[in-house]
């Protein structure tokens, strides 16, 4: 059995960092499409001298190939159109210029990277792209492998979500793997 944590969002890496010193006998994975982060997340991560640490260049999403970024804030860039960013941010996304970026079949990875005795503890801040990921992942049997799901629900930044459609993936995920709110 082995003890993984992945960071989908890894972000500037202060937070998987956080994680490498508090569970230092895990292996690491981490996911950020986000170029202009790449640089920070590996200092963050060199600084750890944890020698089980792999990141990837790519978004956590629903296919392999490649996918549209639309840039704002380092904390508000999107994978999905329509989101409304909060105004401590002072930066709005720009979607009239997508990013191509790579992009990871996350089910797919999960179930030929862990196996069921693993445990597996996800922290997922994907900026909406959550909803199509989640949703694959229960559809498909993967969202199982994970033992503890840390995630930021943003149904409350997409005015096009009714709420019933957020409440009820949140249930049905939190039937499977236990959750614990992240922000």
């Amino acid at each position: 059995m082995r003890k993984i944590f992945i960071d989908c969002g890894a972000n500037l890496g202060r937070v998987l960092a956080d994680f490498i010193k508090t569970l230092p006998d895990h292996d690491f994975y981490a996911f950020e499409p986000n170029a202009e982060l790449h640089t920070s997340l590996r200092s963050e991560v060199e600084r750890t001298g944890h020698p089980h640490v792999t990141l990837y260049d790519k978004a956590v999403w629903t296919h392999d190939g490649t996918a549209s970024l639309y840039l704002g804030h380092h904390e508000s860039s999107t994978l999905l159109l329509g989101k409304r960013v909060p105004p401590v941010y002072d930066q709005q996304i720009d979607y009239d210029n997508p990013l191509p970026v790579p992009c990871i079949d996350f089910s797919a990875w999960l179930a030929h990277e862990v196996d069921s005795e693993d445990q597996v503890i996800v922290k997922m801040d994907i900026e909406g792209a959550e909803y199509p990921v989640l949703r694959k992942m229960i559809h498909d049997g993967t969202l199982g492998l994970i033992s503890v799901l840390y995630i930021e629900w943003h149904h409350d930044r997409f005015p096009e979500m009714p709420t019933h459609e957020h409440e009820e993936l949140a249930a049905a995920v939190a039937k499977i793997v236990e959750v614990r709110p992240w922000d």
